[in-house]
């Protein structure tokens, strides 16, 4: 036999027995905070999950540290090392770093737009919330432009969708990084409380990188 399955039209209407949205929900201190640590966990999938961001100490290669031809089936060599017709954007490790970084740089835009309407928050943690999602939105871009070069640069927060994407050249795009983290450098503390989150330290190593690498 045979049976049959249903569910009440009712079933499928949405319920928000709290009436809680984005709209007012990050406007209070709570609410925001949770924001900004929005902002934290992509990382992990951009900086640890990412062959493009491996942390190196020295030259190292998709095939490990025996070189761009070790333990390969072929002399062609992985196309991260290679950087031939391959590398485009039908590669899922190129694909998923670009909409990674682009979700991370949405989050931070939230948090940076939002602020102003937060109410109750010390104008002083404000201002360091702020200056944390600016460092984040600067590493992404930064990221991005070594990349790809010129790219979109969308800085403010995406409330729907679009099918325009204009890019941003390459130079207005380091503008803008260096503009984010000179905010953070009056800002961000010397030390943070919470392991992870960016310090003034953190900010200057950062702008210096990003000078000497627009400088080359």
């Amino acid at each position: 036999s045979m049976a049959f399955l249903g569910c009440k039209k009712s079933f499928l209407d949405e319920y928000n027995p709290a009436s809680r949205t984005t709209d007012n929900y990050y406007t209070d201190p709570t609410g925001y905070e949770g924001l900004v640590n929005s902002c934290y966990p992509l990382l992990r999938n951009i900086s640890q999950a990412r062959q493009l961001t491996l942390k190196g100490t020295d030259l190292f290669a998709a095939g490990g540290w025996g070189g761009i031809f070790y333990k390969q089936a072929n002399q062609i060599g992985n196309y991260l090392d290679q950087y031939d017709i391959r590398f485009n954007s039908t590669a899922s490790e190129l694909q998923g770093y670009w909409d990674d970084l682009y979700k991370e740089i949405n989050r931070c835009n939230a948090a940076i737009g939002r602020a102003d309407a937060v109410i109750g928050l010390d104008a002083t943690k404000k201002a360091q919330r702020v200056g944390e999602a600016k460092f984040l939105r600067a590493l992404s871009y930064f990221w991005l432009v070594q990349q790809w070069g010129d790219i979109p640069m969308p800085i403010v927060e995406a409330v729907s969708g679009s099918l325009a994407a204009p890019k941003t050249a390459s130079k207005d795009v380091y503008s803008r990084i260096i503009t984010d983290l000179n905010d953070c450098l009056s800002v961000l503390p010397a030390t943070q409380a919470d392991a992870g989150r960016p310090t003034l330290g953190a900010a200057k190593f950062l702008l210096a990188k990003v000078y000497l690498t627009r400088g080359w």
